[in-house]
């Protein structure tokens, strides 16, 4: 597991050879997640829709744990490229120190307020005990699911892809063990139902934070509580936060979206529409765990190089990531005019659905293309401190291209008209974010 020298050497390589684990790796999280769901749907529809009811505040948990650690990893591979120790060992500490303080304030308002918050969402009477007991256990023991994200964005920002990649498996392979142990009660484990899935997560997770935490401390020795001033920490977590606040606005755009989306789609189609639109994004899903893993790549290429001051091997890392993007795109559209049907048939058997997850994945993967660039770009500008760019893509994106002309699409061509709304949004928003990137991605701009 030796770490390459980023500020030489072949780009291409380098960016492969990074986003390698980091694809494995979220593949193993999509089949973590598919397991978690898998078995709970054995218990029942109510049960089903319980776990439902959790995903928007665990996701808005998430979005907050990647906010920081994306702060933190901007930091600190910039650090890493100016060859600044002490400043890596404090952003790495201080952002698990900042993880904790949120933790904490979300176990005791989550606790607090279940009744009122998932009824709201719409739990019943039926549903809300299942809620209820699943998340009391996730919000008294969230912390093992906020501590590793900014562990291994530390460890990436370092350019070690393979000690997350570990974590990531740690966690995956633990979770689909027990999930039907603690689940369905078998061999010596209790029968917990929908509780047994909040426990086999937790004890899944408790594994990752204890691997990635050892990984930090004794390998890459980036945990320190040696502070010249008690400064360092609030100097800290303000670097952190300026950063990591703006991303966890932008992570909650593609949330916007979907739901944005589904709103229409139902409206315009009904639910056999809504019910195409779920294979077809997770089917997409799929197709982009290549593009994500690439993205978790750049952070420590363009973030060391920028440290360093070596700016030309951050443009020309931009102009490879805007090529790799365009041709990786239309590979998938042309790939999917074949395979969308057959595909889709491993969700659904059903015509109708198969016919409408097909035109989603014609559609959506012809603008697969921008919606890449856009992330790539973001990450870069994330990377390098400008997060107000990134903002500025993705919410002025989202909110004045994209939905407008989801929105027009659908009054003017019904289902058809949303997916190519969103489609051309994407693509304008992606020719966007390379004219931005050309003139604000200047070391003598801010």
């Amino acid at each position: 597991m030796k770490q390459r020298d980023l500020l030489k050497g072949s780009i291409t390589k380098h960016l492969f050879r990074m986003a390698l684990p980091s694809i494995a790796g979220m593949f193993s999280f999509v089949i973590f997640n598919f397991t978690d769901t898998y078995f709970v749907s054995q218990l029942g529809d109510n049960a089903l829709a319980a776990m439902g009811f959790t995903f928007p505040i665990i996701m808005l948990v998430g979005a907050i744990s990647t906010g920081i650690s994306m702060g933190a990893a901007s930091l600190l591979s910039r650090a890493k490229g100016a060859k600044d120790f002490h400043l890596m060992q404090r952003i790495a500490t201080d952002g698990i120190l900042l993880s904790l303080l949120f933790v904490a304030i979300i176990s005791v308002v989550g606790i607090f307020t279940m009744d009122p918050l998932f009824t709201l969402l719409g739990a019943n009477s039926e549903t809300l005990p299942l809620v209820k007991k699943y998340m009391i256990i996730w919000y008294g023991f969230v912390v093992v699911a906020v501590t590793p994200p900014v562990c291994d964005s530390s460890m990436r920002a370092s350019g070690d892809m393979m000690r997350p990649f570990i974590v990531m498996m740690i966690c995956s392979v633990f979770n689909i063990i027990l999930d039907p142990l603690f689940i369905h009660g078998y061999w010596i484990f209790p029968k917990m139902g929908i509780q047994g899935a909040a426990v086999a997560t937790i004890i899944a997770r408790s594994l990752g934070m204890i691997a990635t935490l050892s990984f930090a401390h004794f390998h890459h020795k980036l945990i320190s509580f040696k502070y010249e001033s008690i400064k360092e920490l609030f100097s800290s977590w303000k670097g952190i936060l300026k950063i990591g606040l703006p991303s966890t606005t932008v992570q909650l755009m593609p949330q916007l979206l979907r739901s944005t989306m589904t709103y229409l789609v139902s409206a315009a189609a009904g639910t056999t529409a809504v019910a195409a639109l779920a294979v077809g994004t997770r089917v997409e899903s799929f197709v982009t765990l290549i593009s994500f893993g690439v993205g978790l790549a750049l952070v420590p290429l363009v973030g060391q190089n920028w440290g360093a001051k070596k700016y030309d091997r951050v443009y020309k890392t931009r102009k490879k990531a805007i090529v790799f993007a365009v041709l990786y795109g239309i590979l998938m559209f042309v790939v999917s005019i074949p395979l969308a049907k057959p595909v889709s048939s491993i969700f659904t058997r059903n015509v109708e659905i198969l016919q409408y997850s097909a035109y989603y994945l014609w559609i959506m993967l012809a603008g697969l293309i921008g919606l890449t660039i856009t992330n790539w770009i973001s990450r870069m500008f994330t990377t390098i401190g400008r997060p107000r760019w990134t903002v500025l893509i993705n919410v002025i994106g989202t909110l004045v291209i994209i939905i407008p002309l989801a929105i027009l699409g659908n009054v003017l061509y019904g289902y058809i008209g949303i997916l190519l709304g969103v489609c051309i949004g994407q693509l304008l928003v992606g020719v966007g974010a390379i004219i931005l990137s050309k003139y604000k991605m200047t070391p003598d701009t801010v």
